[in-house]
């Protein structure tokens, strides 16, 4: 009898400890959500600022979820940019969006087109020579021109699952002779490996989604289907590395393949770019370096503050040095993006609302 009773004892505790653990049912209400998932990864410039990113957005007609998980994967990024993850919360439906972080487990609130998110302020403002991508040597004053273009588009063939996507491939070639005044030339050659699926009903209603949500938000309906075939995030770092050697009226037309888009059928699921940039068009002339350009001589001793700034940027110089020898057999630039998820599915809208064990600051 003793035993039975000892037996209960033990069990009802185990059930006691086990409710205490037990996590709290989400009883929010259930709605079609759009879910969309991309990865990005790119070997920067030259080596310099190599990265991940990692994007999940939740989109329905009133309101949406963006998560964000970036690091910086070289040795000098991930020194300088580390990694940095958080969430943001639009609430059309309520004029509010909410900052999270993540690892603090804290948000701000703010009005919705009237917050500045607090990730992308740093305490201290970074030298901005240090962060700026590299540009192409080039003589001062001197700017290329577009001589010529070529654009081809290949249908492989070739088909394969990506992410329970049904893809076919594409090759895509772009090349693009550039002139100087002088007559110098350089060909930019941009490969780009595009895997697509085709515009089923399923991503159709995702689409239909996230479109009713920018109307509401922005009272524009953008295309979203039609995606360029260069992603916007490689796009704007070729235009940076050419942002001072590329003749103004030359700049539009070098990036511009929209006539082609037609030539490629379907939604890109998983693109694989790589550009490099060849000749001598503007080349700069090789200076040779004296002492006085060394880094040593410009070490500042006075104060200690000086010192810490000096020593950090020989670093910054040794490790992008480093970067662009290390990366000299590499592309000038391998970019990747990739769709994980492009799918409606019935979601509670807890999604939509700050967790409750996340506290309330004031905005910085």
């Amino acid at each position: 009898m003793q035993r039975i009773f000892l037996s209960i004892v033990v069990l009802s505790g185990g059930f006691a400890a086990c409710s205490t653990n037990m996590i709290e049912p989400d009883n929010t209400p259930l709605a079609p959500t759009a879910v969309i998932e991309r990865h990005l990864e790119s070997n920067g410039i030259k080596g310099f600022f190599p990265f991940e990113d990692n994007e999940l957005h939740y989109v329905r007609p009133n309101m949406r979820r963006d998560d964000n998980s970036f690091k910086g994967t070289g040795t000098y990024s991930s020194f300088l940019v580390g990694s940095r993850s958080g969430s943001t919360i639009s609430r059309i439906d309520r004029n509010l969006l909410w900052s999270l972080n993540t690892k603090k487990e804290e948000y701000t609130e703010c009005p919705l087109k009237g917050c500045i998110d607090p990730a992308k302020k740093s305490p201290t403002k970074p030298d901005e020579n240090a962060t700026k991508p590299p540009e192409a040597k080039h003589d001062s004053g001197c700017t290329m021109e577009v001589a010529h273009t070529s654009f081809t588009v290949k249908p492989t063939g070739q088909k394969k699952s990506i992410n329970g996507f049904d893809t076919e491939e594409y090759l895509v070639a772009w090349v693009i002779n550039l002139r100087d005044k002088t007559g110098r030339n350089s060909t930019s050659t941009l490969n780009v490996e595009v895997w697509t699926t085709p515009l089923a009903q399923s991503i159709r209603d995702t689409f239909s989604m996230e479109e009713k949500y920018a109307k509401a938000y922005a009272g524009t309906l953008p295309s979203i289907e039609k995606q360029p075939i260069v992603p916007f995030e490689a796009t704007k770092m070729i235009s940076a590395y050419l942002a001072s050697s590329l003749a103004p009226a030359s700049r539009n037309a070098f990036l511009d393949a929209g006539k082609q888009m037609g030539q490629i059928k379907g939604y890109p699921i998983l693109t694989h770019l790589t550009w490099n940039l060849d000749g001598n068009a503007c080349a700069a002339k090789e200076s040779k370096k004296t002492d006085n350009d060394s880094s040593g001589s410009n070490i500042s001793t006075s104060s200690p503050g000086g010192l810490v700034t000096s020593l950090a940027g020989m670093f910054v110089q040794k490790k992008t040095e480093e970067s662009i020898k290390n990366s000299e057999s590499e592309p000038l630039l391998s970019f990747i993006i990739e769709v994980k998820s492009l799918k409606v599915e019935s979601l509670h809208d807890s999604v939509f609302t700050v967790p409750k064990n996340y506290h309330l600051v004031s905005q910085p």
